[in-house]
């Protein structure tokens, strides 16, 4: 087996933080500008990360290689934010690009799908950008029904989000 996934620890901030980086600076490459990805900072991300894992207020999992242990990827989740009939959030979920078409992403989502069931959670949303096809065929492939849309920004770039909902865990 070359990677493998855990619960994150605080000593794991780092190494999401490069992830959270590198992830961004592949995966939105032509589908976000240049500027905002040359912005990403890793310190910010380190910061943000740290108060994360201290806060310890939902699932934060990480994938990892087993020979090296380096972090290739990790998702954050937990209940849905400001949604009336929704129980539960994916946040995030991203991989280094080495670590992608291995499983992971499935893996982790399924994991996340059992600790929202466990914590009664029966409902999941996630947003995507709605010009990242990548991203909306694996929701759509893990049984997310495409739902509303809404518009928003990221680095002060205009975006389209599109969200996936699952009714049902």
């Amino acid at each position: 087996m070359r990677f493998a996934i855990r619960e994150a620890t605080l000593a794991d901030a780092a190494g999401i933080a490069h992830v959270h980086e590198r992830s961004w600076q592949v995966s939105y490459h032509g589908i976000l500008p240049a500027s905002v990805l040359d912005k990403i900072d890793v310190g910010q991300r380190l910061a943000s990360r740290e108060r994360i894992l201290r806060a310890r207020a939902g699932l934060n999992l990480v994938a990892y290689d087993c020979t090296h242990g380096d972090i290739v990827g990790f998702c954050d989740a937990g209940r849905a934010r400001g949604e009336a009939h929704i129980d539960g959030e994916v946040y995030a979920i991203y991989f280094a690009h080495h670590a992608k078409r291995h499983g992971l992403g499935t893996e982790m989502f399924e994991r996340t799908r059992d600790w929202m069931e466990a914590r009664g959670m029966r409902s999941m949303i996630v947003w995507v950008l709605a010009n990242n096809p990548h991203a909306r065929r694996f929701y759509e492939v893990a049984g997310g029904r495409a739902d509303r849309t809404k518009q928003s920004q990221v680095g002060g770039f205009p975006v389209i989000e599109q969200a996936y909902v699952w009714d049902r865990i």
